[in-house]
């Protein structure tokens, strides 16, 4: 029991750590440039671990092929889900997108790596990669009212998912400065997401506190029940049903937020829900590790 303790601690602290560095950075430090650190990670760092990791991945691309259609179906699935409630209490039901989208870059990524290590970061990526196009596709389309495929055509993080697996599915040599380039940029993803990640939540608030935690704790239990079946459904073990289950169940994404603004949709609601998950992870996350790793 006690090493089960200790391992949760040992996979949960750093990535903590690092978020408290970036709330106390918020609060204490000189202004942190989000959009430009934001852009950074999307069209550079992000980019170049997804295509390093996918390209060098040991995993069979069975494995990972069989976990994207699993993630599609989460997806699909909980979007479905969302919108019926969102319906039924007579709210916007395109804020179901916010309810769906999870922290699976920032906070997912750095869960799945400290608890599965290499492995898990590959099925992690595998889940944020299809969340990607997804909300860059069918979730842009959604918000806006419009439907367009250019975002997610133009985007560095699905042109070097497409690129490491096309290297990996044909072995393809790559020149040992480039892909030495790429984990390199690579390693500063994830520090600067947790650290970003601290830096968004301390600016974040929420408006109507009972019933934020209501929708997150109903959120949650739709998230846990549909990772866990959707994992059995497809017959998942070991870390892919692991990472499944995480990235599922992650508190509500942070771009969310900025989704909302730009799209003219509820931002003050959208703003508790993801403070609220994201202060409830700190007692449920532990609790969904020590029965995933067991």
């Amino acid at each position: 029991m006690l090493s089960l303790a200790a391992e949760i601690i040992s996979i949960l602290a750093p990535p903590a750590i690092l978020a408290v560095i970036g709330i106390v950075w918020a609060k204490k430090g000189p202004e942190y440039p989000i959009a430009f650190v934001t852009t950074l990670v999307m069209n550079v760092a992000m980019p170049g671990l997804l295509f390093s990791t996918l390209a060098s991945s040991s995993i069979e691309l069975s494995s990972l092929g069989r976990l994207a259609v699993a993630a599609f179906v989460v997806h699909i699935v909980f979007g479905v889900v969302a919108t019926y409630l969102l319906k039924m209490m007579k709210k916007d039901w395109r804020l179901s997108i916010a309810y769906v989208v999870g922290n699976t870059g920032n906070l997912g990524l750095p869960v799945c790596y400290f608890a599965f290590g290499d492995d898990g970061l590959a099925y992690g990526m595998v889940f944020f990669a299809v969340q990607c196009v997804l909300l860059f596709s069918l979730g842009e389309a959604v918000l806006s009212g419009s439907a367009s495929i250019k975002p997610a055509l133009r985007s560095p993080i699905l042109n070097a998912i497409w690129l490491g697996i096309v290297v990996r599915t044909f072995n393809l040599p790559v020149p040992d400065f480039i892909m030495e380039s790429a984990v390199l940029v690579g390693q500063i993803g994830i520090p600067i997401m947790l650290i970003t990640l601290g830096v968004s939540l301390a600016g974040l608030s929420v408006k109507s506190l009972p019933t934020t935690v209501v929708y997150s704790l109903v959120r949650l239990a739709i998230a846990l029940f549909i990772g866990f079946g959707t994992a059995a459904a497809f017959g998942l073990d070991g870390v892919a049903r692991g990472v499944l289950v995480i990235e599922t169940a992650v508190p509500v994404a942070v771009f969310n937020y900025l989704l909302a603004v730009r799209h003219n949709r509820n931002s003050e609601e959208i703003s508790g829900l993801i403070l609220v998950t994201h202060i409830a992870a700190i007692v449920y996350l532990p609790l969904l590790l020590g029965v995933l790793i067991q």
